[in-house]
């Protein structure tokens, strides 16, 4: 072959993990990929897969497949071993042409039988005799290497939090190793390359143990501690291979006297509340060769049954980024010590690293977080209940840097209390954390407040996505509530590639579904206050059925649906036996609260959230018409007709019922509410009857011109009331309710600071003080929901088809929005649409990938273009006004 193809494979990838990956656990995985260009219709696609296993001779093996493949390609060879190696590379093929390879893929896989996981969990023998608030353990191994190797790994997880260290150097990237599972039923196994930092002769190997989720206090009134146990350990297992082919395994155990451990220098740590460290119990190079551990004590064995421990596909949490100081400002000194509130400009889960400098043994500095400010100016610690965000330090007489090592705080501002002299930007840095998912959605328009809103939800996401998706990332909570994710799983989905991330915590999801007879309200699943006991109610219940959904339709993957359908099925048929006779779910639950409804409706008081306007029987049964038919089309989607016709006459019945019990004869709702009506019209319990349809949308379009532009829905109604009128032709309507800054809306939000969407439209109240409700958060991504209509109306892209197979770019300008853009990179590449509109002309650009095909829809809706790959750009005379 003589000519070079300009088209290239790009991105390669294994399974759902975004890159190069150590210790999957997939023997058989599957294989994606896309391309740099729009692809000749006679080009095939080579594979070139190399296999080694560790210390082995590689093998080289070529394997043509279909360019039109290259999504979820099924391993085209043998299985793969434990600990085996692969390295992918892809190029095309045309005639006498060839492209250049790609980049490589390299992935490996991890300890995949059960039996070979050898090390056990050990740790302290002795508890201290305290309920939480506990010194945090060290463990230390020393072993000799008799040569350089030429592979090593460690395979490391821990009851509780873990940070490794080898010869004094910290392995890996991660913090809160290994993260949140339901640990009585799993506990994630990580792989880490330690191959260069091995040396020949003595290695020592140390490991700082937190409580973390597992034995820390976690949840709201009060919270409980030593939920999953109340010993901390570590398993490490370190295998080490050398050029002559020869082996060396150290296994974590308590037989050969070998491994020590003692008490450090964090004196207490928990994720909620902070971290205190006291350096004059640090021990300088115990996590060197040669430290004298003669005074520790050896460790003792945690019984854990190693069955339980999985190779992750959950995607570890990781910093992304710093924000530098915008203001620092004194605001008090005592006995020579200075106290300051430092604005970080921005708020989202984050940790502060001091340059500890200038203090005596025994002086104290303490770093208090919160996410606003009061109106005089201090810290708003009140929302933060008991989760204070506090840490402390306490100094050794010598200079160092600190960042505290097993909390993670949400906040934007920050009160350092008890700082030598002078406080500057140089003596700090901000450090952001989140799951280290890969961006895939971007958006921006001509209003740089709409920017700013679509900024505040990306921010409230990624604070809130950190190895569980939690609530809020700063008080007394952080709990994985199914109806936050519920709602928000488009926009997540779309922003970001959450397969991987959503499908780890969907398995503790249906975990918690078995053990307590229902989905719960939110997993991991532990009893708390008046939420002890789970019962079925909808939206957070529904999240078994939205979020495996929302993940098929975005991935296309069938796998990984059929993998999640019991958990939806479940659910379905749980709440099928709490409906009336007429198809209605008015029967259970049963407890103090019943069900939740639209929740935080802005006419709720603020300490009766649940006291909404809609009916909840409305509202649950909805939603549960909506789940249902959504299964029917997962069972369609896994070739199960039966089921899909089974469920699709209890789907008809529900939606009669709805119809019979809360809509007029002349069109009214039962509920008179922005919330009743969006649900009616977008979850389609209307278009039977196409004339209560137009009339739902009237009112609800005459609902809004009442309010004046300022929101009536809550939790339920939220994402739904835009794509509601916007559905029924009142677009006029949408944009003004949208683009309101008035309170309650999203741009008042901006208006007032915020930088993070809030858990309540008036977490701020227009005079600037904090609602007094006990319940607020400055930082919850379930009113960002609203994103999804930004990107499907404002920017124009839906997908419809699973797996972005076929989508539809169809923008609507309105508001006096003159300009948008939207992109989303689909399992196939990048779908994009930019357009603007000038007095006279509207223009569009459209980008399609390859194997997709896209419905072009212009403004007016009066034409459309079906187009395949490649790139487009079309002008028409404007069909609406730029006002």
């Amino acid at each position: 072959m003589s000519a070079t193809l300009s088209v290239t494979p790009v991105h390669l990838t294994v399974e759902h993990y975004p890159g190069d990956v150590l210790g999957i656990g997939q023997t058989v995985p599957r294989l994606s990929w896309q391309y740099s260009d729009v692809v000749p219709a006679d080009a095939k696609t080579e594979l070139e897969i190399t296999r080694r296993m560790p210390a082995a001779q590689a093998v080289v093996q070529s394997v043509p497949v279909g360019r039109a493949d290259n999504v979820l390609l099924p391993w085209p060879l043998t299985p793969l071993n434990a600990r085996e190696q692969v390295i992918v590379r892809a190029r095309l093929t045309q005639a006498d042409a060839v492209s250049e390879w790609s980049a490589p893929l390299h992935f490996e896989l991890g300890l995949t039988v059960a039996f070979e996981r050898e090390a056990a969990f050990v740790g302290p023998a002795q508890l201290d005799g305290h309920t939480d608030h506990r010194p945090q353990p060290l463990v230390r191994t020393e072993f000799v290497v008799p040569a350089k190797p030429v592979q090593a790994r460690l395979y490391l997880s821990a009851l509780g939090l873990v940070d490794a260290e080898l010869n004094g150097q910290r392995v890996g990237q991660d913090i809160l190793t290994p993260g949140w599972t339901q640990y009585d039923d799993r506990l994630e196994l990580w792989t880490y390359d330690i191959t260069q930092q091995l040396q020949a002769g003595t290695n020592a190997l140390g490991f700082w143990l937190g409580d973390g989720w597992y034995r820390g206090r976690v949840g709201f009134k009060g919270g409980q501690a030593n939920v999953y146990g109340d010993r901390l350990g570590v398993f490490a297992q370190v295998e080490i291979f050398y050029a002559d082919g020869s082996e060396q395994q150290i296994f974590s155990n308590s037989y050969d006297r070998q491994w020590y451990t003692v008490n450090g220098p964090i004196t207490a740590s928990n994720l909620f509340e902070g971290e205190d460290y006291d350096a004059r119990l640090t021990q300088p190079g115990w996590t060197m060769p040669g430290f004298d551990d003669s005074g520790w004590d050896t460790v003792a064995q945690i019984p854990f049954d190693n069955r339980k421990l999985e190779l992750p596909i959950l995607p570890p949490v990781r910093a992304h980024g710093q924000h530098p100081a915008v203001t620092i400002a004194k605001t008090g000194e005592h006995k020579g010590r200075t106290n300051w509130i430092v604005d970080f400009g921005q708020n989202c889960t984050q940790r502060v690293r001091l340059h500890i400098h200038n203090l005596a043994a025994g002086d104290q500095v303490s770093i208090q977080h919160a996410e606003v400010l009061e109106k005089d100016g201090s810290l708003s610690t009140r929302p933060l209940r008991r989760g204070q965000q506090l840490d402390t330090y306490i100094s050794n007489g010598e200079d160092a840097l600190w960042e505290p090592r097993f909390t993670i705080h949400g906040f934007r501002y920050a009160e350092v209390k008890g700082w030598p002299g002078e406080l500057t930007a140089a003596d700090m840095e901000c450090i952001v954390y989140y799951s280290a998912m890969k961006q895939v959605g971007q958006f921006a328009s001509s209003n740089q407040l709409v920017n700013r809103l679509h900024d505040n939800v990306l921010w409230s996401m990624r604070s809130n996505f950190v190895s569980i998706p939690t609530d809020c990332p700063q008080r007394d909570e952080r709990l994985g509530w199914t109806g936050d994710i519920s709602l928000f799983a488009p926009t997540a989905d779309y922003l970001y590639d959450t397969s991987s991330f959503l499908s780890n915590w969907l398995v503790d999801v249906r975990s918690d579904q078995k053990k307590w007879g229902t989905v719960p309200f939110y997993t991991p699943f532990i009893p708390f206050a008046e939420w002890s006991s789970p019962q079925a109610i909808a939206i957070w219940g529904d999240a078994a059925v939205t979020v495996p959904w929302t993940l098929y339709m975005n991935s296309g993957d069938k796998q990984q649906l059929a993998s999640q359908y019991a958990l939806a099925q479940a659910w379905i048929d749980e709440v099928r036996g709490y409906l009336s006779p007429d198809g209605v779910w008015d029967r259970k639950p049963h407890y103090s609260l019943g069900q939740l409804g639209d929740w935080l409706d802005p006419t709720a008081p603020p300490d009766d959230p649940v006291k909404a306007m809609t009916q909840k029987e409305l509202v649950a049964t909805a939603f549960f018409a909506r789940s249902v038919r959504l299964f029917v089309k997962m069972a369609q989607a896994l070739d199960r007709p039966e089921e899909a016709e089974r469920y699709e006459r209890l789907a008809q019945h529900i939606g009669r019922g709805f119809q019979h019990r809360f809509v007029h004869a002349d069109g009214r709702m039962t509920s008179d509410t922005q919330c009743a009506y969006a649900l009616a019209i977008v979850f389609n319990l209307l278009t039977d009857q196409p004339e209560l349809q137009t009339k739902a949308g009237n009112r609800l379009a005459a609902l809004v011109q009442a309010s004046h532009g300022q929101v009536s829905t809550g939790f339920a109604g939220t994402p739904y009331v835009l794509p509601a009128l916007t559905q029924t032709g009142h677009l006029q309507e949408a944009y003004s309710l949208f683009l309101s800054d008035k309170c309650p809306s999203w741009l008042y939000q901006v208006k007032m600071g915020g930088t993070t969407t809030w858990e309540r439209w008036d977490s701020m109240l227009p005079d600037g003080s904090v609602n007094p409700g006990v319940m607020t958060s400055f930082n919850h991504y379930s009113l960002g929901s609203v994103a999804a209509w930004m990107h499907s109306t404002i920017g124009g892209l839906t997908a419809t088809a699973p797996g972005w197979r076929t989508f539809r770019v169809a923008p609507q300008p309105g508001g006096g929005i003159t300009q948008g853009q939207t992109s989303h990179e689909t399992p196939y590449g990048l779908a994009a649409v930019t357009w603007q509109l000038r007095t006279d002309e509207f223009q569009i650009t459209v980008t399609v990938p390859n194997g997709t095909t896209a419905t072009v829809v212009m403004p007016g809706g009066t034409a459309s273009k079906t187009v395949t790959a490649g790139h487009y750009t079309w002008s028409e005379p404007a069909a609406v006004s730029v006002q």
